[in-house]
Formats: structure tokens, C-alpha cells, sequence
């Protein structure tokens, strides 16, 4: 008979239950170190639903389910204009924080939600970002080992309909963090950052606002230079046109149908008013009852994948394939495995359980979150005003 002991459990509280928590719930199937205990959300409906399907406390704002007992560390998924004055709450009551892209929607926000999480002795992790994923983690492992001599350039770029899916009035004002530079840059940006060491020196970009009826940011092209000179260059499109996806054994995603962005561009011009779209949105939250099954979207794929990165090294360029990456060399085209591992969300309950119980490094912690915060606010600051903008708040990959 074992007389080992069983692994500390953490408790989590998870803070809004929007799109996202229909991503970050799931995630705790099948493992019994991590449980979910509290959520705190305005809609009776999600927390009726919560209630039922994991037996937790429920909340009608954050801060009362910060005051819980039974709460270890909190997953804020809130709006993004809210996950400053969230984190901070939850580190003010001594709770451990995952906190959803974009960290913040200011660099002083970002500071002060990491002089909280110090001055209080919590970990403060920053996603959900695609630089989890076990392809992006391989590269960098390649790319810092050196096989392929010393990185030369990253080049990265997605398309797909992402202003054409029903949103909600302040994910479409870029004051409240409501538009694609806030929302899909972190994934781009960390992908690179990793790769590329963590240290941006400058950036240069222009965005672009392409529909008059959805007036945020849905599109940019950046030029990133790192401290080492190494550039890095990403392009975003989210108007629903080509889809990136169509690449499929090319990037390992799911075949998607050519006219997908097509029903989604239609399905929402038959939202006449803003309340109607809003109705559309509503519907696909948790406990809105057309909540659609993450792991069933995901399917089989053994890889994530965002887009299309391609590394250039000084001996050969790596991409990703379905199931490993590929590297063509100096005189032969090979691959490299990538083990199967956490990724995204469950990646992210993972690197903060072991921080918290076994004293790891938090790798993707408030200061790397700033950090990529300053070059989404770059990119749309060097839009604004056509000029390069140095940054000052990097800091390094830990290898």
C-alpha cells in the first residue's frame, strides 16, 4: 500500500464567465490537483449553470469571491478593461492570478498589478498566449541550442475572420481594449518574443480600421527589431477573407471550409441593431445555451497552431508541420518531433501550479506580460504618429 502522500490542491476561482471560460473550464477535466470552487460573474444564468455543473460557490462580483476560504488562485477572464482592477483585487486578497490576454490596457496598469502581486507574495502568470505550446517552446529550444548557427529573422502572419464574430460594444472600442492589436497581438507577439530571446528594441507598424462599421483596429503589420538586430516581422488580418487555415498540412491546422468566413460575415449582417449582435454573443457564453465544445472545435490535432511563423536561422529556416517542425538546411530538409505537452490554457494551470506548490519559476509572470503589453501599445502608438518607438520594459527569455 502507497504511503505517498497526495499532491496539494489548488483551489481556483474563476472571475467572469464569458467566451473564454467555456475554453478554461474543460480544462480542468482529469486533474485532481487543480479544482474549481468559486466563480463570480453579473449573469445569474452562467452562475445557475456553474453552480450545477461543478458545485462551486458563486459570486456576483470578484471581490466578494475573493474573500472565499476556499479560494487559492483566481483565473480573471473578465473583460480586458476590467484585469487590472481584478488582479489586483484578487493579489490584495493574497490569491494567486492567470490572467487573460491583454494583461492590461496601460503600461501603468501593468505596473501596478505587478506591485501588487510583489508587495502581497502571490505569482501573478499572464496569458492565454500561443508561446505555451510545445512547437513554439521546440523552436526556441532549436534556436537557443544553435544547431542551425544564430537566428537570422521570424516571420509570422495570420488571417482569418476574427472582427466578424459577435461581439459586445467595448470589443470594439479600442479605449476599453477593443480591438485586434489587444486581443490577437499577445499571441503573435509572445510567439516571437520566445523565439526571438524576450528583448525588443524597437518597433515600427501601421493598423488598420477597414470596416466603417466596426470602428477598431482589425488588421496590422509590424516591423520588430530586437536587441541583438535580429527583425521580426508580423501581419494580422482579421476582415474574414483568405484564411490562413486553408494552409492545412502546411500549419497542422483543421481543413476549414473555403466559405467559413463567408456564413460568418452573413451570420452577422443579420444582426440589424447592436442589441442583436450582443444577443448573438450573449448566446455563445457560458450558461447562454449555444456554448460551443471546445475539445470538439479543437478536434485531433496533435499541434496547436496560430498562423504561420517561419524561423530563419544562419544554417536553414524551420516551420511547423502537423505533427513536428521542419527544417530545411544547408544540404537536407529533415524533421524534429515535438513531444506531445500542455498547451495553451491547461499549459498555463500547470506553470502556475508548479510555481505555487513546488517553488518554479513563473516563465510567462507579470514583468514578461508588461513586456509584451509595451509592444501592443508600440504598435499602435508608431501607428498613430509614423515613427519607430524604442521600448524600455523588455525583459529576457529563461532558458
Amino acid at each position: 500500500m502507497s504511503t505517498q502522500a497526495p499532491p496539494r490542491v489548488l483551489r481556483y476561482g474563476v472571475a467572469g464567465l464569458g467566451i473564454a471560460s467555456t475554453q478554461i473550464l474543460p480544462e480542468f477535466a482529469g486533474r485532481p490537483h487543480l479544482q474549481l470552487t468559486a466563480a463570480a460573474d453579473p449573469r445569474p444564468g452562467g452562475l445557475e449553470k456553474f453552480a450545477q455543473q461543478y458545485g462551486g460557490e458563486t459570486y456576483d462580483s470578484v471581490e466578494a469571491m475573493c474573500t472565499s476560504q476556499n479560494v487559492d488562485a483566481v483565473y480573471v477572464c473578465t473583460p480586458n478593461h476590467l484585469h487590472a482592477e481584478h488582479v489586483i483585487t484578487a493579489a490584495e486578497h493574497g490569491k494567486h492570478v492567470i490572467v487573460e490576454k491583454p494583461m492590461a490596457l496601460t503600461l501603468a496598469e501593468a505596473e501596478a498589478m505587478n506591485e501588487a502581486a510583489e508587495r502581497n507574495g502571490v505569482k501573478l502568470l499572464c496569458g492565454h498566449t500561443h508561446s505555451f505550446d510545445p512547437p513554439v517552446r521546440k523552436m526556441r529550444e532549436l534556436v537557443h541550442g544553435g544547431e542551425l548557427g544564430a537566428l537570422r529573422m521570424i516571420s509570422t502572419w495570420h488571417f482569418n475572420e476574427f472582427m466578424y464574430r459577435p461581439r459586445m460594444p467595448q470589443e470594439l472600442d479600442a479605449a476599453r481594449g477593443g480591438n485586434i492589436v489587444y486581443n490577437q497581438g499577445p499571441h503573435q507577439l509572445d510567439i516571437v518574443r520566445l523565439i526571438g530571446g524576450g528583448l525588443v528594441r524597437s518597433v515600427r507598424a501601421m493598423t488598420g480600421i477597414w470596416d466603417p462599421a466596426r470602428r477598431a483596429e482589425g488588421a496590422y503589420c509590424a516591423y520588430l527589431e530586437f536587441e541583438d538586430g535580429t527583425p521580426a516581422t508580423l501581419a494580422y488580418n482579421g476582415y474574414g477573407h483568405f484564411d490562413t487555415a486553408e494552409f492545412s498540412e502546411w500549419v497542422g491546422e483543421q481543413q476549414r471550409d473555403p466559405d467559413y468566413n463567408l456564413r460568418m460575415r452573413r451570420q452577422l449582417s443579420g444582426a440589424k441593431t447592436p442589441e442583436d449582435e450582443w444577443a448573438l454573443k450573449e448566446a455563445q457564453r457560458f450558461g447562454g445555451g449555444q456554448e460551443r465544445d471546445y475539445h470538439e472545435r479543437r478536434g485531433d490535432r496533435p499541434q496547436s497552431i496560430f498562423g504561420v511563423t517561419i524561423v530563419s536561422c544562419e544554417h536553414g529556416d524551420i516551420r511547423q508541420t502537423p505533427n513536428a517542425l521542419r527544417i530545411y538546411g544547408d544540404e537536407k530538409v529533415w524533421e524534429v518531433p515535438v513531444a506531445a505537452g500542455e498547451r495553451g490554457r491547461a499549459a498555463e494551470l500547470e506553470e502556475l501550479y508548479q510555481a505555487v506548490v513546488n517553488d518554479r519559476p513563473v516563465f510567462h509572470d507579470g514583468r514578461w506580460g508588461e513586456a509584451t503589453l509595451e509592444v501592443v501599445l508600440a504598435i499602435m502608438q508608431s501607428a498613430r504618429e509614423h515613427r519607430e518607438i524604442s521600448l524600455s520594459h523588455q525583459v529576457p527569455v529563461i532558458d
